[in-house]
């Protein structure tokens, strides 16, 4: 992340005492799944643990401590650890160790992340830029549409003037919007949906568009395309970032009036906004086809920009003009965007100039690192490993496959050697280390589906129970969860609100021990054990700010490990939103009032039939009953005799019967 500006607090706490300091004994603050490995750790001379039920007292389990690590460099500490796996049982429960130390009550049950993923999600519904936040679905979080006058050329565009780019979300603790950290972090939450569609097709999240019928997840992640479609000139290249020339000061959105810039193009954003973009279109054709067919061709005029501009643009990669000093997020290197929007557009048309394009340079990087905005080459090559697409190369899905299986075997070493599990080496707490961990994590469960190997699953969900409270500083780094979580995140809505709890479900940067901000220079020192280096405060930005692309691998790995509830949307197959033997879409549009159009595609000629049920389960209409040939077929639904209320239709075809949900409102 780059540096924020922070407001002087009206009062200065004598000492601000580092979380760490409070020691003892370290749980997952949320709890664990029946089914994994569940460990806790401590901190003293103690030689045995008990597990009590929260409301009787009574020890359900007992065991021994064992020395885990003598000292653990990142921490300093000498830690000893308990394992409990063997606990099934659903409750809730505490830990307790001989002598005084007691934990926090935590929960096992298979739900026990459903509200993790719930905040997690609904926290981009809180960084929404330009969008009313009012009603029942933001409670105490509530402020009017902001940055109506987005925004104004910058000179280093050429242009002059206005260009409406309203909409978004505001990237992190600052107002700014930016393209490059907009990829990945729309990247990391379509790769979730496209590939594990049956953990994230919740619509009842409770953010404006819940209950439609679509998933939120994508209502969510359309709102920032849609934006970032604005981003696109007509030449095709995107323009990197859209920010005032200065931070603002810690206010609410709505009152931040100073005058907001569109900066120049260049191949970094627009080699990201490629590969999402094409990805959108393959995944939205299910439910919106003329928004997916929009996005194909944003993400076609995009590759044409950058094949007739085949060296960074701007030369160097994009840096800050005189006069501003927002959010960088320069790139030198726009390889890795290059060859991810290959991939990404050769899934979407299956054309072979975007194949050669890959193979052509797939060699170069492989899997070495997970993925980070400035690093989206794993996207890449993850996308080709999981993709599916006539001609893909089985040699090179073989040694991709290798590659992350060695990745993740290094990430099991670490897992072993560290402290609290965590996959992070000293040297690797950097600004937002939280991230690198989660993103680990989701590394680690591509390996496990991929290659089927129950250890990167278990070291994935102990990457997780890192996050919530097992680790130095004995709290969950997730606003809103967890028995201690951050209370003053670098976060201008949540300081400015005059709400005492920030807004919930944002992730916290972490631990960073090269301590690039004054309040971290403050209080430790270059000898300071790494993962020590963080402190709840306001004005440490540089381990305590919240970021959109941090935020998305914990909706990743908290969805995935959650237990999906459905809400009736139909679940494409996993791995695959390209039809196989028949698909039903999503009407649209929906709601509606009161016609609407239903589609779906059949791989072979079959006999067809589409009726429409009310809520309760009584027959409204048949709208077709025919045999239809191979191909994509639509029927308009008029509801002009009927109430408003919820509907269903059924397409029954080629053995199978599929339901969607469509909302009438008069």
């Amino acid at each position: 992340m780059n540096i924020r500006r922070f407001r002087k607090l009206s009062i200065i706490l004598p000492v601000i005492l580092p979380s760490f300091l409070w020691g003892g004994l370290y749980v997952d603050q949320e709890g664990y799944r029946p089914s994994d490995r569940k460990y806790l750790f401590v901190v003293s001379a103690a030689d045995s643990f008990e597990i009590r039920d929260s409301v009787t007292h009574t020890t359900i389990f007992k065991d021994a401590l064992t020395s885990y690590a003598v000292i653990d460099p990142a921490t300093g500490f000498s830690l000893s650890r308990g394992e409990f796996s063997d606990l099934i049982n659903p409750g809730r429960y505490y830990a307790a160790v001989s002598g005084a130390d007691s934990s926090c009550i935590f929960t096992i049950a298979d739900t026990v992340y459903n509200q993790l993923f719930r905040k997690s999600l609904k926290g981009f519904y809180f960084q929404r830029c330009g969008f009313d936040l009012l009603g029942p679905t933001v409670g105490n979080y509530y402020h009017s549409k902001c940055h109506n006058a987005d925004g104004m050329y910058h000179s280093s565009t050429g242009l002059v003037g206005f260009h409406l780019a309203g909409g978004g979300w505001h990237d992190a603790g600052d107002y700014g919007k930016y393209i490059v950290n907009a990829g990945v972090t729309v990247g990391t939450l379509l790769m979730a949906y496209e590939y594990f569609p049956e953990k994230f097709s919740s619509d009842d999240i409770h953010i404006a568009e819940s209950g439609n019928g679509i998933p939120d997840i994508l209502d969510e992640v359309r709102y920032e395309l849609e934006w970032m479609q604005t981003m696109q000139g007509t030449d095709g290249g995107v323009y990197h970032k859209l920010t005032p020339q200065q931070f603002s000061g810690f206010i609410m959105p709505q009152n931040d009036y100073s005058t907001r810039y569109i900066y120049e193009v260049s191949s970094a954003a627009t080699g990201d906004f490629a590969a999402v973009m094409a990805r959108a279109s393959r995944i939205y054709q299910a439910f919106d086809p003329g928004f997916a067919d929009s996005c194909l061709t944003a993400a076609e005029s995009a590759w044409q920009y950058l094949d007739l501009h085949p060296s960074v643009q701007p030369p160097g990669g994009f840096q800050n003009p005189a006069g501003t000093a927002t959010g960088v997020y320069g790139d030198s290197d726009d390889r890795d965007e290059r060859l991810w929007a290959a991939v990404e557009l050769y899934l979407a048309t299956g054309e072979l100039t975007y194949h050669n394009y890959y193979i052509a340079r797939y060699q170069s990087t492989l899997i070495s690192s997970a993925m980070s905005w400035q690093n989206v080459g794993t996207m890449a090559h993850l996308s080709y490993l999981c993709g599916s697409q006539s001609g893909m190369s089985g040699l090179i899905k073989t040694t991709l496959s290798q590659s992350l299986n060695s990745f993740c075997q290094n990430m099991i070493i670490r897992h072993a050697s560290n402290g609290f599990h965590v996959t992070l080496n000293p040297g690797e707490y950097t600004w937002g280390s939280n991230a690198s961990v989660l993103n680990n994590a989701v590394m680690l469960i591509f390996g496990y589906e991929q290659l089927q190997n129950e250890m990167f699953r278990d070291a994935a969900v102990d990457q997780l129970h890192y996050i919530l409270g097992n680790n130095a500083h004995k709290m969950s780094f997730v606003t809103g969860t967890g028995s201690v979580s951050p209370l003053h995140p670098h976060h201008r809505p949540s300081a400015a609100d005059g709400v005492a709890e920030p807004v919930p479900g944002l992730l916290a940067g972490g631990p960073n021990q090269y301590l690039n901000d004054p309040v971290l220079q403050s209080h430790f020192t270059s000898s300071t054990p790494p993962a020590l280096c963080y402190l709840d405060d306001e004005a440490s930005y540089a381990s305590n700010e919240i970021a959109i692309n941090w935020n998305a691998p914990l909706v990743f790995v908290a969805g995935y490990f959650a237990e999906f509830v459905s809400t009736g949307i139909s679940v494409p197959e996993k791995g695959s939103l390209i039809p196989r033997g028949i698909y039903l879409n999503q009407n649209y549009p929906n709601p509606f009032n009161p016609k609407t159009v239903i589609r779906w595609q059949l791989a072979v000629g079959s006999p067809v039939n589409v009726t429409v049920y009310s809520i309760t389960g009584e027959k409204v209409a048949i709208l077709v009953n025919e045999r239809q040939p191979a191909g994509k077929h639509t029927v308009t639904f008029d509801a002009s005799r009927l109430a408003s209320g919820i509907y269903w239709y059924v397409l029954t075809a080629g053995g199978h019967r599929l339901h969607r949900k469509m909302i009438l409102v008069k």
